[in-house]
């Protein structure tokens, strides 16, 4: 590969790694704090890209040293094809894959979160009609809170469909740096009509949580009664940490 062809590559995954970094797109693969790293990376992506054109500009306009850059890209040319690797994450980012899903869901759907090392002491939930929690805290209060806080109490989770054989839960991902090890949290959903929802939609949902559904038989999902349940748009961030 020459290497006016190995510059523009440079540049190309650089700027697509800007590209992501500074519209928000990046949050579909690792957590908010690596963005500043993703610009970092691709800035210095594209500054060596350019340093290495001008260079070459430079080079090329002194007659003498024509022949022996010529005679050094021919010389290196079969080591050179691994090169083309790199369009890969360049077309990874530019055909930007939606966050991970239903199916993510369910092929994990033998993956819970681990139980913590003692008892977690939770505080009381804040007085109000309908109370906003993530749906990793939630599950975490359910299976884990024996002061039953979550009893009687209408929750309103964000999260997205999914179905799994005759059942529907409300799921969100969590993970702990990036999409590669994101781990299901989910809750079971109990009412009418459930089945008419389409998998991967976002929804808000007031549900109550149901006393004793969150055992180890369970895996830890609990299941809750839905009250209210409404279509939103996917959040800039799908995922919970």
């Amino acid at each position: 590969m020459k290497r006016e062809t190995q510059n523009i590559l440079l540049v190309l995954l650089g700027g697509a790694l800007l590209k992501i970094a500074l519209n928000g797109t990046y949050l579909r693969y690792v957590k908010p704090g690596q963005q500043a790293w993703l610009i970092a990376a691709g800035a210095i992506m594209v500054v060596i890209a350019f340093v290495s054109i001008t260079r070459d500009v430079i080079t090329a306009r002194k007659p003498d040293q024509v022949a022996a850059i010529d005679d050094h890209d021919h010389g290196h040319g079969i080591q050179s094809h691994s090169t083309w690797l790199l369009i890969l994450p360049v077309l990874a980012v530019f055909l930007a894959p939606p966050a991970l899903g239903e199916d993510a869901v369910n092929r994990a759907a033998g993956r819970t979160p681990p139980p913590p090392s003692e008892e977690y002491s939770f505080p009381a939930l804040p007085a109000g009609d309908v109370i906003d929690q993530r749906v990793m805290d939630f599950v975490e209060r359910a299976a884990w809170d024996k002061a039953g806080t979550l009893n009687d109490r209408n929750i309103r989770l964000t999260g997205f469909i999914a179905h799994n054989d005759n059942s529907t839960y409300l799921a969100r991902l969590a993970i702990g740096c990036c999409a590669a090890d994101a781990y299901p949290v989910k809750v079971k959903l109990d009412g009418q009509g459930l089945g008419t929802l389409v998998s991967d939609t976002w929804v808000k949902a007031v549900v109550r949580y149901q006393p004793g559904t969150s055992t180890k038989e369970s895996r830890h999902v609990p299941t809750v009664t839905v009250t209210d349940v409404q279509s939103v748009p996917e959040p800039p961030d799908p995922y919970e940490y």
